[in-house]
């Protein structure tokens, strides 16, 4: 049957068959990266999907004049860049077995169901009072939580690790992360001062020129 798995019936069999999903993949050196970004775009799309539209009674921005799509960017695409990087860094130094490519690939299929639950627990939000807002925490609960699951395994199955390392590099990625974002900050700050230092000195060489 793993022979004749075609790549997006990959994505399926890991959801599925966590345990002995994400091994049987490591083992045949299977995933795409291209299906892998797909689902990157799609992690995108249902932030987006649930940042604009839904019942009024659990999203009021959703009906907001002012759309800005740099958070939302942050909160899907940056954040999976950013948890790829720091995690093969954390996992090389700790002797992990996942390369880059590995760990991008197995992170994005994990956060399939997810995205599934993004999109429908927004979709039902249209259909559902507060009192009955229980069916969309529970959606949005369970697909989060399973892809939880699904990321440990992943990463478990990536680098070769037990359960206890998997959970400790899994925790230093994210403190990693952090890292990176900050010093991203940092250095987006120091550019934007520099922008302005060196416009300021054009626009009043500009002005002196002129009178």
């Amino acid at each position: 049957m793993l022979y004749d798995m075609k790549p997006w019936q990959w994505v399926k069999h890991v959801i599925f068959h966590p345990t002995e999903g994400f091994e049987d993949m490591r083992w045949k050196k299977a995933g795409s990266l291209k299906i892998a970004f797909f689902i990157v775009f799609l992690l995108f799309a249902s932030q987006v999907f649930s940042s604009r539209y839904g019942g009024f009674a659990y999203n009021t921005r959703a009906y907001s004049d002012v759309f800005n799509i740099m958070p939302i960017l942050v909160q899907s695409v940056a954040y999976y860049a950013t948890w790829v990087v720091s995690n093969w860094s954390i996992c090389t130094l700790f002797d992990g077995e996942g390369n880059m490519r590995r760990v991008a690939i197995y992170s994005a299929y994990a956060l399939v169901p997810f995205i599934i639950g993004n999109f429908l627990s927004t979709a039902i939000s249209y259909g559902l009072t507060l009192d009955e807002s229980i069916w969309y925490t529970a959606i949005y609960q369970v697909g989060l939580w399973w892809s939880v699951i699904l990321m440990v395994f992943g990463m478990k199955a990536c680098h070769q690790y037990n359960f206890t390392m998997t959970i400790v590099s899994m925790i230093c990625t994210v403190a990693g992360m952090v890292l990176i974002l900050v010093l991203l900050a940092l250095v987006m700050s120091l550019f934007q001062q520099v922008y302005v230092f060196f416009a300021t000195i054009y626009t009043e060489i500009l002005y002196r020129v002129r009178s």
